[in-house]
């Protein structure tokens, strides 16, 4: 019956995912994208913004034109955080089943911070620079209509929005695309849960 609602739920979120680009998952792990394309082809990319917990990179590929950019992060604080709360809550509890399944959470939250750091970073942002800007009919005949647009300031022009998952970079003239970025939407996030843990059953 669970298997059966999680199936539905996943029928049900797959209509409102982000769009995807070059077959990329959400929270995909470097180590996959290595992978597939060969670590030579990934180079680190140097940015004053970046956060310890992340790992910024260009990609090398012939499957688009111009430059691409993806953002990963790992979340190691905060599982730290949480293994900490886990143990803390696991050495009052009697020998029974909550006791148990704490204890596995606790194991998974040690399986995961061992892995490897390619295994910890996930994917978290797709940055493409084409070598030609695109039009924003393209845009809207692929998206529809921005869901948001928001003027341009001093550092940067303006900026359309789309809840699907992306957004575009404009020219002043607000008529094409100098960068497009496309990020993972809450359902997308459900998504990828979903497939997980019923892959896992």
């Amino acid at each position: 019956m669970l298997k059966r609602l999680l199936i539905l739920l996943l029928s049900a979120c797959a209509f409102a995912r982000a769009e995807t680009f070059l077959s990329m998952e959400p929270l995909e792990p470097l180590s996959s994208i290595k992978q597939r394309y060969t670590a030579a082809r990934l180079t680190p990319e140097p940015a004053d913004w970046l956060k310890p917990n992340q790992y910024f990179a260009r990609l090398t590929t012939d499957e688009v034109s111009g430059s691409l950019l993806l953002l990963f992060e790992h979340d190691d604080d905060a599982r730290k955080k949480k293994l900490a709360e886990l143990e803390k809550a696991v050495a009052n509890l009697p020998p029974n089943a909550h006791a148990r399944s704490t204890r596995l959470l606790i194991r998974q939250q040690k399986e995961h911070l061992g892995k490897p750091l390619d295994n910890r970073l996930a994917l978290v942002l797709i940055r493409w620079i084409p070598e030609q800007a695109v039009a924003l009919s393209e845009l809207t005949s692929r998206y529809g209509k921005p869901d948001e647009k928001r003027a341009g300031d001093g550092s940067r022009g303006p900026t359309f929005v789309w809840s699907k998952g992306v957004t575009a970079h404009m020219s002043d003239d607000k008529k094409s695309a100098r960068m497009i970025e496309y990020w993972f939407t809450e359902d997308d996030l459900a998504v990828y849960f979903l497939r997980r843990n019923t892959a896992s059953r």
